[in-house]
């Protein structure tokens, strides 16, 4: 007598409930995935910030001096940003060697936080020549200073910024940071875009090889240098010139604004502006309702930030104006607090 062979299978309840189980198990998962990313991208940052503060701190144990937002180290050389400076002791010497004009163009991993929505796929900013104006106005102005070649429009994106009130024009001595090293922010996170709906300027980008020398510009200060001679109080307490390049958007830098003159009524601080941006970071704002002037977290909790010691530190979204600005500024007196 012949038997017959049943097939084993599974019945559709059955099917139904696996299919429920993995769907439990995957939403138990992505969680825990998502921890360890964002984890994984806290340590990143860290690791950049903190490789970018020890290399001013060699660079300044090699050349006496840090090197300036943007120009020549000690007044002569190769002019640059800060971060072309630093490229040689970020182990970068052949995007160096190309000079600034060529190297600006490339994406560096050691300025990119993994988290930052705004960065773009290959780390690289197209700046328009005719790009939207800063001044406040409507149409176009052209963002390019006269040592970049307006026919490469590839620009390197940041999420990082450096202080422009303790490297300035001319670089700093950290001795001289009075402060305290430990209480002087020298880095810190920042959207790579910021764009916002209104606003002076309403568009830039943290582009790390971008900046021009003010010495090239005397026009724009108020009253203007003498020949060859760099901006000092005078000039800080007028401000610039809307439609300076010194002003627009497309820097590396943190703590400056174009503004003079002194405190506003609403500012609890007697010391005039000097062009200090004195008010804390935005935190995780929606990249388009950003200012481009300012710091923003990539996390909501946070910002990450670099000393001048060379330690790297994380301050919480409660900060206030008050004490974000004694960190900022170097040489005021003030001591950065438990916020």
């Amino acid at each position: 007598m012949a038997r017959v062979l049943r097939r084993s299978a599974f019945t559709l309840v059955e099917l139904l409930v696996v299919i429920a189980i993995v769907a439990v198990l995957i939403g138990l998962l992505l969680p825990a995935v998502q921890k360890v990313r964002e984890a994984a991208a806290r340590t990143q940052s860290r690791n950049n910030l903190k490789q970018q503060a020890l290399a001013v701190r060699n660079f300044e144990a090699t050349h006496d001096v840090t090197p300036p937002m943007f120009g020549q180290v000690r007044g002569g050389g190769p002019s640059g940003s800060i971060y072309f400076h630093l490229l040689p002791f970020l182990e970068q010497s052949a995007v160096h060697d190309l000079g600034a004009d060529a190297a600006r163009a490339l994406p560096l991993a050691v300025l990119r936080h993994p988290s930052d929505r705004t960065q773009t796929p290959d780390g690289v900013f197209e700046l328009p020549v005719a790009a939207p104006a800063w001044d406040g106005t409507a149409g176009t102005a052209n963002p390019y200073p006269a040592w970049a070649n307006s026919a490469n429009t590839r620009w390197g994106l940041s999420s990082y910024a450096a202080n422009w009130q303790v490297f300035g024009d001319r670089g700093a001595r950290l001795a001289k940071l009075t402060d305290g090293l430990s209480n002087t922010i020298v880095f810190n996170e920042k959207y790579a875009v910021a764009t916002r709906p209104s606003g002076t300027p309403r568009v830039g980008a943290t582009l790390w090889g971008y900046g021009v020398d003010p010495r090239t510009i005397p026009g724009d200060f108020t009253p203007a240098p003498a020949a060859g001679e760099y901006p000092g109080d005078a000039q800080w307490a007028n401000g610039l010139a809307p439609t300076s390049l010194y002003v627009n958007g497309y820097w590396p830098r943190s703590a400056f604004v174009n503004r003079g003159g002194p405190a506003a009524g609403s500012w609890n601080f007697p010391a005039p502006w000097m062009c200090r941006c004195m008010v804390r970071p935005e935190f995780a704002p929606p990249p388009d309702n950003a200012h481009c002037l300012k710091s923003q977290s990539i996390s909501p909790a946070g910002i990450h930030l670099a000393l001048a010691d060379g330690s790297v530190r994380f301050v919480g979204s409660g900060v206030t104006d008050p004490a974000w600005s004694a960190g900022e500024t170097p040489a005021d007196g003030e001591a950065i607090g438990p916020e």
